[in-house]
């Protein structure tokens, strides 16, 4: 028996052309390579915000520090970490300046800036408020009377507001 192959029509065609697979092959790249993108963009991400929070911390640092000092010196200071922690955040450094609160006389603005990141071209910065502990002269002579300061004698309540 003499077999013969039939002939291929389209229509009895199975599989696929090396057009459609290089065709599918770039889809799958492309896909592939936006899912990339998107991975480095979070761990860019993520890199950011442990700088920032380490700036944070950093700053807090600093500022504590004024607070122990109570009241600090009008003006301005600066430094790194490496005192406070050896080889540990070589990229960091800080600025604290006071000055007078403009508003009140026994009240002084701190503000702290931290520097970091390539060439310390971001920053990081927080202000706070500190009174002075020791009053000021011209109140210094109403210290021995509350009632003078607008307060009750001592030993009494003040009435409730109406």
């Amino acid at each position: 028996m003499n077999w013969h192959p039939s002939p291929i029509t389209p229509s009895s065609r199975h599989g696929f052309t090396l057009l459609e697979v290089m065709i599918a092959i770039a889809i799958l790249g492309m896909g592939l390579l936006a899912l990339l993108s998107l991975q480095h963009q979070s761990m860019q991400s993520v890199i950011s915000a442990q700088d920032e929070t380490r700036a944070a911390m950093l700053a807090q640092v600093v500022m504590t520090d004024a607070e122990l000092q109570r009241y600090p010196d009008d003006g301005s200071t600066h430094g790194n970490f490496q005192e406070l922690y050896p080889n540990k955040y070589p990229n960091y450094s800080w600025e604290r300046i006071v000055t007078e609160s403009g508003i009140f006389p026994d009240l002084r603005r701190v503000r702290v800036i931290i520097y970091y990141g390539a060439n310390s071209s971001r920053t990081f910065a927080i202000s706070e408020f500190l009174h002075n502990p020791i009053p000021p002269p011209e109140m210094q002579h109403l210290q021995g009377n509350p009632a003078q300061q607008g307060g009750a004698p001592t030993g009494q309540m003040a009435p409730p507001p109406q």
